[in-house]
C-alpha cells in the first residue's frame, strides 16, 4: 500500500477526513508509532496525526526532523486547548517557504 497522504487517529478526529479519499486508518493510544514506522516504511511521504499522539511519536519527529520525507503534520482535535499543532506546522511551513507567514493573533 503506497500513497502520498495518509491520517492517523482516533476514530472521532478522522472521520472529516474520509472524504478525502486519503488513508486513514483508526489508532488508539500505544499504536501510533507501530502505525507510523509502517507507513513511512511502505512509502507514505505526508503523515498528519492527532495531536494526542504527540508524545508517543516524539523519537520519530526528531528523528525525521531535518528529512524532507516523511512529512509529519499533527492536527488539532480541539479536546484541548493546545498549540502543539499550529506551533509545529508553523515551523513546517517556514521552513519550507524561508520566511513566517502565520499572521499573529491580537
Amino acid at each position: 500500500m503506497s500513497g502520498d497522504l495518509a491520517i492517523i487517529g482516533k476514530r472521532q478526529e478522522i472521520l472529516p477526513f474520509l472524504a478525502t479519499g486519503a488513508l486513514t486508518f483508526v489508532i488508539e493510544k500505544g499504536e501510533a508509532e507501530k502505525k507510523v514506522t509502517e507507513l513511512i516504511n511502505e512509502g507514505v511521504k505526508i503523515i498528519f496525526f492527532s495531536e494526542d499522539f504527540m508524545e508517543e511519536l516524539m523519537d520519530i519527529l526528531k528523528r525525521y526532523q531535518t528529512e524532507t520525507f516523511p512529512c509529519l503534520i499533527p492536527f488539532s482535535t480541539g479536546a484541548k486547548k493546545t498549540n502543539i499543532a499550529i506551533e509545529r506546522l508553523r515551523g513546517i511551513i517556514k521552513k519550507a517557504v524561508g520566511a513566517e507567514i502565520f499572521l499573529e493573533e491580537k
